[in-house]
């Protein structure tokens, strides 16, 4: 007589009526039947749980079949199995019986239990295509057959009944590859047996009931024709087969698969059909298995001996049974919505210039939204040995599918002071939920020191700003030993007085010194100008314009732009008179020109020579001829050869 129970499905089409590589559902995944390989597309941790009941003969047998763990950590993909249900065990009568004194017999029995205990696996992913692992399976036989052995005793031979006990063990291991083409075709190639250690039965007898582990290959080849459509074919080598069509509603799928077994029959020997629904972060599978044949029937031992098993549970002696399988998908890694194509760093760092990299980009990132909704993103850059933290960008918006191009600001401490000039990283960063950034990017920059300088005059003005506060200290000091004169001479003259004795004592320490930077330009700031007592024309019109700028004294920077010479500076100063009141300071009126100020007043401006080493008188007159003749008489400010750049 032969007994079955506890029986599960767990041939190559797994328990869920799917098959293949699915891009829908996790859940298929878990099976290492189907799957060999260990292929995953799991951002993080996935728990599956498959609880079913079997129609066995005589009984309904319910049991969790199977527990099952995997965690995806970069490239890899670890997954654990635990499976309680994977067991069959067969009850037979041996043929032989005990007779006892009052006419009674008992049978002797024979009871074979084959278990899968447990599974690991590991897979690789080297490429979005290509992904290559293996599964280890532990399986456990045990084997117990009751015999009778004579034993004398005096003259009397009794026979004793006595159980004689195996358990060989034992491991098997499968490797897989997978490659998915493109969106529509997908191919697995698989071993089954390749691996095989562990125990023998010592016992000959047993040796034919041992779970049969012949050697072969499956081939798998998974089409989508169409997004809501798959179909997935699987060939074992043994000249097995599994058909298998999926097709995906919103949030609910169906499966239905249908196998052929060489060890089995009909033909066709059964069929899977599966509903399925995917939330957030759970998917629920119901799938059932039925076979063709008639499934309750008895069979002889010697049968069983000659055909035996290949597979546990899913062999010519199982059950149908229907299952339901939950599997959540714990996600504590941010799903990306963008990704970084390239960064192109169009601007190299001149430290200085602080307030200029707040109007305008040092690097534009090219992204794509990976998803199909808008994404608003979040872009922000840090450059190693600048900044601590990340200067964040204005947000963009990428359409569905889209790339764009996506401007970097950054931010230049206050207190940055390398002399030095550096090659640096810049780290970017794009993010659209939360802190996490949804991809990083690297790219090299020139951070140069605080005194370099790009060449362009409009960007003096930094230098300018960046000491005022010692330049006040400095200006007020020098001015506060002409206080009487200062308080008692008409106010209207005093912005033209403060302006003078500034310079007057200003230059009189100077020594004119060439940019001593072979390399590039180099531009002093005005506290290491008057240190050094000395400097070219941008360091001493830097210095002279601070100074007045300390003391609330409008300036502009006249730009002598090179034509096949040397490119000059030099400085204009507002003096607050207006035109009518000019000849309160001078009756010639080629020594002075009328500007706007900042209010839109007509007022009187003067030129000034920072490197007219001598006094106020000197330099305002060198710097009027030069402005007259270069700025005005050769059309130098209608050419754009001369440029006035007001200092804010």
């Amino acid at each position: 007589m032969l007994v079955n129970f506890n029986i599960l499905s767990q041939s190559s089409f797994g328990l869920n009526g799917y098959w293949g590589l699915s891009p829908n559902f996790n859940t298929p995944l878990y099976s290492f039947e189907s799957n060999p390989s260990n292929y995953s597309h799991l951002k993080d941790w996935g728990l599956s749980v498959v609880y079913g009941t079997e129609f066995a003969t005589k009984t309904t047998n319910s049991n969790i079949y199977s527990i099952s763990l995997s965690k995806t950590l970069g490239n890899h993909n670890l997954s654990a199995r635990f499976t309680p249900g994977y067991q069959k065990e067969f009850l037979f009568n041996t043929g032989e019986a005990v007779l006892f004194e009052d006419s009674t017999s008992q049978s002797l029995t024979a009871d074979f239990t084959y278990k899968e205990l447990f599974g690991l696996g590991y897979s690789y992913k080297f490429s979005e295509q290509l992904s290559i692992g293996f599964t280890f399976r532990f399986f456990k036989q045990d084997f117990n057959v009751e015999i009778l052995t004579p034993v004398f005793e005096d003259t009397t031979l009794f026979l004793q009944r006595e159980t004689i006990e195996e358990d060989p063990n034992f491991w098997k291991g499968d490797l897989g590859l997978n490659y998915i083409i493109n969106d529509y075709v997908n191919v697995t190639l698989a071993s089954i047996n390749l691996l095989n250690f562990g125990e023998k039965s010592s016992n000959s007898d047993f040796r034919e009931f041992e779970i049969r582990r012949e050697t072969a290959a499956m081939f798998g080849i998974g089409l989508m024709p169409f997004d809501f459509l798959g179909v997935n074919l699987m060939y074992e080598t043994t000249n097995s087969f599994q058909a298998s069509l999926n097709t995906y509603l919103s949030d609910f799928g169906f499966g239905f698969s249908l196998l052929h077994d060489r060890y089995q029959s009909p033909y066709i020997a059964g069929m899977m059909p599966s509903i399925s629904y995917k939330g957030e972060i759970f998917e629920v599978f119901v799938s059932g298995v039925k076979y063709f044949s008639n499934r309750k029937k008895q069979h002889s031992v010697t049968d069983f001996k000659e055909k035996g098993i290949s597979n546990v549970i899913n062999n010519r002696y199982s059950f149908d049974k229907i299952l339901l399988t939950v599997s959540l998908n714990i996600n504590t890694i941010k799903d990306n919505a963008v990704k970084f194509i390239d960064v192109e760093v169009v601007k190299d760092i001149y430290p200085t210039f602080s307030e200029n990299y707040l109007d305008y980009p040092f690097a534009y990132g090219t992204v794509v939204n990976l998803t199909d909704e808008y994404v608003n993103v979040k872009p922000s850059a840090r450059i190693e040995g600048v900044n601590t933290e990340s200067i964040q960008s204005d947000v963009a918006t990428i359409a569905p599918k889209d790339t764009a191009r996506i401007p970097f600001y950054i931010i230049i401490p206050e207190d940055y002071q390398n002399e030095k000039t550096i090659l640096s990283y810049a780290n970017f960063y794009v993010t659209t939920k939360g802190d996490e950034p949804d991809d990083e990017f690297q790219k090299a920059v020139l951070v140069n020191s605080v005194n370099s300088w790009d060449g362009r005059v409009s960007n003096l003005r930094y230098f300018i700003k960046k000491d005022i506060d010692f330049s006040m200290t400095h200006a007020k000091d020098v001015l506060s030993r002409y206080k009487a004169e200062l308080d008692t001479m008409p106010a209207i003259l005093k912005t033209f007085y403060k302006a003078k004795v500034l310079f007057n004592d200003f230059i009189s320490k100077m020594v004119y010194i060439s940019d001593p930077r072979a390399t590039g330009e180099y531009v002093q700031f005005p506290h290491q100008t008057l240190e050094l007592k000395g400097g070219d024309c941008d360091d001493l019109s830097v210095c002279y314009s601070s100074l007045l700028e300390s003391v609330g004294i409008q300036t502009a920077l006249v730009d002598y732009k090179a034509n096949g010479g040397v490119r000059h500076v030099n400085i204009l100063f507002n003096t607050g008179l207006s035109p009518n009141e000019a000849n309160l300071i001078t009756n010639n009126d080629t020594k002075y020109f009328i500007r706007e100020s900042l209010e839109g007043k007509d007022e009187v401006w003067l030129p000034v020579e920072a490197t007219s080493l001598t006094d106020f008188e000197t330099a305002w007159s060198a710097g009027a001829e030069k402005f007259n003749r270069e700025a005005i008489s050769e059309l130098g400010i209608a050419t754009g050869k001369v440029q006035i750049i007001d200092v804010y």
